[in-house]
C-alpha cells in the first residue's frame, strides 16, 4: 500500500483519492510520499563492515543500471524471461553490492529506470491485422457516404457497469473489544450508448435485462423514436445477438426497424469503434473511486458520458493499447 501510495503521488494523483486507494487517513497518505523524499530506499548492510552507502543510487550508477535494463533480462546474463524483482535483485547485487530490504524498493528501482510495472500486453490470436485494416477502410468509406446522403449515422455498443462497495462498520459488543466487520454489495446495470459524428456527445440508454438480441431491439427503436432523420445508420460490432435473424430480419421493409441499417466493422477489433473509447473512459473514471450507493455509482459515470463532447471517430482515436478491458 505504501509502494502503491508513493508511485500515484509521483504521477499527480490526489491525496484524498490516495488515501481512498490505499484505505488509510489522509495524513498518512502525505507521511508516506514525504518520508520517501526525505529517505528513498534503505539498504540492508551486504554483510561486511562499513557497508553504509547513500540509500539511493547515485546518478552514475542509475545511468548504469538503465543501460543493463535497456536489454532483456537473459542478454543481460540474468537467468530470466524478463525483468522482475529477483532479477533486477541480482543485478543490483553483482554492480553495487548493495540489498534492499523490501521488494518493494526494487519495484521502484524498476520504476524509476524506465520499465513498467503492468503485466505484459496479452495477445490476441484471432486478430487480422490486414483484414482489420481493409474493414476499417470499408466502413469509413460507407460513413462517409452515407453522411454526405444526409443520413443520421451512430457508433454504437453496450456496456455493464458494476458497483461493488465495501462497507466497514464497528460493531462493538457490550463487554468485547471492538470487531470490525465488512458488508459487501455488488450489483450492475447495462447500457446502450449511440455516438454521432456530428454533435459528438453519447446518449447512454438503460437496459433491463443482460445484453442479448431483445435488448439490442429495444435501445435502436428507441433511438430511432429520437432521431428525426429518416435514414439512420447504426454502426455495431460483431457480437453474436447483433446478427441474430430475430435482429436482422427487422431491418426489411415494413419491419420495426426499417430505418436502420446496421453496418458492422472487422470482428476483434473493438479498439476501432469510437464509442468503445467513451465506454472505457467513464468506467476508468469510476474504477478507483468508490461510492456508498449504485446510484451514486452510476449517476457519476453517466455524468461523465453525457457532459462532454468527444472527438472520436474512426480516423480520430486513441492509440490502442490492447491492456485495456475494452468491452464486447
Amino acid at each position: 500500500m505504501k509502494t502503491e501510495a508513493i508511485l500515484y503521488a509521483s504521477e499527480g494523483v490526489g491525496i484524498g483519492i490516495i488515501a481512498k486507494m490505499v484505505e488509510r487517513a489522509e495524513r498518512t497518505a502525505q507521511e508516506w510520499p514525504a518520508e520517501w523524499q526525505a529517505t528513498r530506499m534503505r539498504r540492508v548492510p551486504a554483510g561486511h563492515a562499513g557497508n553504509q552507502d547513500a540509500a539511493e543510487p547515485t546518478r552514475a550508477q542509475k545511468e548504469e543500471l538503465r543501460a543493463v535494463l535497456a536489454r532483456p533480462s537473459s542478454p543481460a546474463g540474468v537467468r530470466a524471461e524478463f525483468w522482475d524483482v529477483p532479477a533486477i535483485r541480482d543485478v543490483v547485487k553483482t554492480l553495487f553490492d548493495a540489498r534492499y530490504q523490501a521488494d518493494s524498493s526494487y519495484q521502484l528501482l524498476l520504476r524509476l529506470c524506465g520499465p513498467s510495472l503492468e503485466p505484459p500486453d496479452p495477445f490476441d490470436e484471432h486478430r487480422n491485422e490486414p483484414a482489420i485494416t481493409r474493414r476499417m477502410a470499408w466502413a469509413t468509406t460507407q460513413v462517409k457516404a452515407l453522411l454526405d446522403a444526409g443520413w443520421e449515422v451512430y457508433t454504437a455498443d453496450e456496456v455493464r457497469l458494476e458497483h461493488e462497495a465495501w462497507t466497514r462498520r464497528m460493531q462493538p459488543p457490550k463487554g468485547q473489544r471492538t470487531r470490525p466487520s465488512v458488508d459487501r454489495q455488488k450489483t450492475s446495470q447495462s447500457f446502450f450508448g449511440a455516438l454521432p459524428p456530428t454533435s459528438r456527445t453519447v446518449a447512454p440508454y438503460p437496459t433491463e435485462q443482460n445484453q442479448n438480441t431483445e435488448q439490442t431491439i429495444l435501445a435502436p427503436d428507441l433511438l430511432q423514436r429520437e432521431t428525426e432523420t429518416e435514414k439512420i445508420a447504426v454502426v455495431l460490432d460483431n457480437a453474436r445477438f447483433h446478427h441474430a435473424k430475430a435482429l436482422t430480419d427487422l431491418h426489411e421493409p415494413g419491419r420495426l426497424l426499417e430505418r436502420i441499417t446496421p453496418i458492422h466493422p472487422p470482428p476483434y477489433a473493438p479498439d476501432h469503434n469510437p464509442v468503445e473509447h467513451v465506454w472505457n473512459a467513464a468506467k476508468n473514471n469510476i474504477a478507483t473511486i468508490q461510492h456508498e450507493t449504485p446510484e451514486e455509482t452510476l449517476g457519476v459515470s453517466a455524468s461523465h458520458v453525457t457532459g462532454r463532447a468527444v472527438d472520436y471517430d474512426f480516423e480520430h482515436l486513441p492509440l490502442r493499447e490492447t491492456r485495456n478491458d475494452f468491452v464486447s
